[in-house]
């Protein structure tokens, strides 16, 4: 059996019901050449729902003895993939049908290392009488062009909606295990560093918050993981923001002798309107005294 186009990787820890929603939306994708290798971190045990899937999605089952945390999980996953290019979904997010649709036949004509798309935050509340989970926000965080310097602002592309040719792991490596978050963060910035990315702003998938705790723990996680990636990367933001600031700099000045050319030249202006204005009156001045000497005239005349 050759090797499929596509591996998505989808990390699962503890909740089978969204992990049976996600794998569904792969199920559902327009462009079929695609694997779903399922990472289960030690969670409780997901063979039944991947079973149910025969037929509609090639799955692949990965399971952790013990729990290594979400990174590891998508290292796990990396080494195990045999597709050209490899993607990556969590289990409580979900991606459209035109997904790899959108992605796969630009990444593919053009040998492109890095491709990626739009995708909707969604938020999720339950409701207190039902029990039922319903979308109560959506809209577009992200949708911006490549800039890698970017990122060393912040993560402006998440993870869900990339693309990824599997060669560039072996050029930059695997997600860095010592972020329990933010490793897509770090990650992204290494892969920028040596790749270009192309944008196709459409959207093709969600990515979903619930309003249920259970990402409490990692968002604990995020000043500390904020600060060793700043920490990490500082010599190189801060050369680029040096640079930034000279051109900055360098603009500046040559906008205040732009001003100052411009004031000289007000004041030249400003200048020759008062001589003009001054010649004005010469000019009147002396039209009142021709006038004044053709009257005398006239009347010299009359009288002779």
């Amino acid at each position: 059996m050759s090797d499929p186009v596509v591996s998505i990787i989808v990390r699962t820890y503890n909740r089978p019901e969204r992990l049976a929603v996600c794998l569904d939306s792969l199920a559902r994708q327009t462009y079929r050449d695609l694997e779903a290798i399922v990472v289960n971190d030690a969670g409780v045990d997901v063979q039944s729902i991947l079973a149910s899937f025969a037929g509609r999605l090639a799955c692949r089952y990965l399971c952790h003895e013990t729990n290594r945390g979400r990174t590891a999980a998508l290292n796990t996953g990396i080494t195990g993939a045999r597709g050209r290019y490899i993607g990556f979904l969590d289990d409580d997010d979900i991606v459209y049908e035109n997904f790899l649709e959108t992605l796969v036949p630009v990444a593919l004509e053009r040998d492109l290392p890095v491709v990626y798309s739009d995708v909707k935050n969604v938020t999720f509340e339950k409701d207190a009488e039902t029990g039922e989970w319903k979308r109560v926000l959506e809209h577009l965080t992200y949708s911006f062009e490549f800039e890698r310097n970017n990122f060393l602002l912040g993560n402006y592309i998440p993870v869900n909606c990339l693309l990824i040719r599997r060669d560039c792991f072996e050029d930059v490596g695997l997600f860095d295990e010592t972020f329990t978050v933010f490793e897509d963060w770090d990650f992204l910035i290494r892969l920028s560093r040596k790749y270009d990315f192309l944008h196709i702003a459409k959207i093709t998938g969600e990515y979903r918050r619930w309003d249920d705790n259970s990402n409490m723990v990692e968002r604990e996680r995020y000043p500390e993981a904020e600060k060793m990636i700043r920490e990490r990367y500082k010599d190189e933001r801060n050369a680029i923001f040096d640079e930034v600031f000279k051109s900055t700099f360098a603009l500046k000045r040559e906008m205040r002798g732009k001003d100052k050319k411009i004031q000289e030249v007000t004041w030249q202006l400003r200048q020759a309107e008062a001589r003009l204005t001054e010649a004005g009156q010469v000019i009147r001045r002396q039209q009142q005294e021709i006038q004044t000497l053709r009257e005398r005239l006239t009347r010299k005349n009359d009288t002779a």
